[in-house]
């Protein structure tokens, strides 16, 4: 192979590479069972072995492309109105949420992210649900947050994933708005990365070795959600979520 081509692929010995593309794998049935998670599970293991700025801008992209698997079952099923009022809202938080850095930090706000995320997930798993849909302002201002947070700590996903769950109109139509939400998110990403100069050539090589892996576990996971019931969705979804935070805590009081 050209060495010009050899220098687009990721700088991996096997056993690093194996460990990456198997947690692609992994995490991308972890997002085809529940509908989200593949960043929050996949980025924290693959910057261990490659350069977060090498790997951040490629994972929208490979979130994407998986994505539009389940797009046509998930169109018909989502809350389009929920859908449309959240992702307004996040567009909107994104930089009021990068605008936050430059005062906050980023550990106190993984901290107040982490326990209220645990303190959320408790009430959910002792079953609470909301009695009817929250109002047009609540779920704007929750896309809102959502977006802040993911501005300023790139852990926006949560926000959303728990109005979903406590959603009153049931696990399937929750999940397919979260893939579709996710979905539309991936695309501003990318759009934005693009704008801001973070993609080129090799981004788009790892993310087009990833699509694959990530495919065939999204694959995966969409089957084993066909035969799942309600509880046990809700419980992966909840010990994600719960793992999530217990990290998000850790991380906020240990930092390195």
């Amino acid at each position: 192979m050209p060495a010009s081509l050899l220098d687009l692929l990721p700088d991996l010995s096997a056993g690093p590479a194996v460990l990456v593309f198997g947690t692609v794998f992994l995490a991308g049935i972890l997002r085809g069972f529940t509908g989200f998670g593949f960043a929050l599970a996949a980025v924290p293991v693959i910057t261990l072995f490659l350069e977060p700025a090498a790997i951040v801008p490629a994972i929208p992209i490979v979130a994407m492309a998986a994505g539009t698997q389940q797009m046509r079952r998930a169109w018909g099923q989502a809350n389009w109105p929920a859908v449309r009022r959240l992702l307004v809202g996040a567009v909107l938080g994104a930089p009021i949420g990068v605008a936050a850095l430059a005062w906050l930090p980023a550990n106190a706000m993984r901290l107040l992210i982490g326990a209220v995320l645990l303190a959320a997930v408790l009430l959910l798993w002792r079953g609470y649900k909301f009695e009817v849909t929250p109002p047009t302002g609540a779920q704007m201002g929750l896309g809102l947050f959502s977006g802040l947070l993911n501005g300023s700590t790139a852990m926006g996903g949560p926000p959303v994933i728990l109005y979903f769950l406590a959603s009153p109109e049931g696990v399937a139509i929750g999940r397919a708005s979260l893939l579709i939400y996710f979905f539309f998110i991936s695309a501003w990403s990318i759009a934005m990365q693009a704008l801001g100069g973070l993609l080129d050539i090799k981004t788009v090589v790892l993310a087009l070795l990833m699509i694959p892996v990530m495919a065939l576990g999204n694959l995966i996971g969409d089957r084993a959600f066909d035969r799942s019931s309600t509880a046990t969705y809700q419980r992966v979804a909840l010990l994600f979520l719960a793992i999530i935070a217990v990290v998000a805590i850790l991380r906020a009081l240990l930092p390195a």
